[in-house]
């Protein structure tokens, strides 16, 4: 369970900070609910205490799992299929960002950073790496302890050897 003043993660929307845990009365019904201030949304989400770990929200990685992902975005042999369906590789990165594995996100970073080196990215790849990279850096600088900016250069920095 969190606590209260924990930063967490959730996928596709990014992080956020708990709020409270407290009991409110919806409907006639009485639940515990974990109040969590996301960051970028400018929203508060109300989760039952029950459905919080089937709701996606997780506690953010360690620093060694952003060095991990410091990694995958430094590898220079990346095995790309190009002969893939366009809408099969869109699928599959979709999959991996609703997955909410920070390593997943990492990858689909790297992947279509380097496809969009030999070619022009469709309108829903481009999305999908600009969501994939606005989550990355949220919890990569949440983790670092860093601005946003500050781990914007790094990342940039450690794809551009990718090219």
């Amino acid at each position: 369970m969190f606590k209260v003043g924990e930063v967490v993660f959730c996928p596709m929307r990014g992080s956020g900070v708990v709020e409270a845990i407290e009991v409110r009365t919806m409907l006639g019904e009485s639940r515990e609910y974990v109040i969590i201030q996301m960051k970028d949304q400018n929203v508060l989400m109300m989760v039952p205490t029950e459905k919080i770990h089937k709701s996606g929200f997780r506690r953010m990685n360690t620093l060694e799992e952003a060095d991990k992902v410091e990694n995958i975005l430094f590898k220079k042999e990346v095995d790309i299929d190009y002969s893939i369906d366009i809408k099969k590789r869109i699928k599959q990165n979709q999959e991996k960002l609703l997955s909410g594995s920070f390593m997943s996100c990492s990858e689909v970073v790297r992947d279509l950073s380097c496809m969009e080196t030999i070619k022009t990215l469709n309108n829903m790849e481009r999305n999908i790496l600009s969501q994939a990279k606005r989550l990355l850096l949220d919890e990569f600088s949440n983790i670092k302890a860093i601005s946003t900016e500050k781990a914007e250069k790094i990342i940039n920095k450690l794809l551009e050897k990718n090219i």
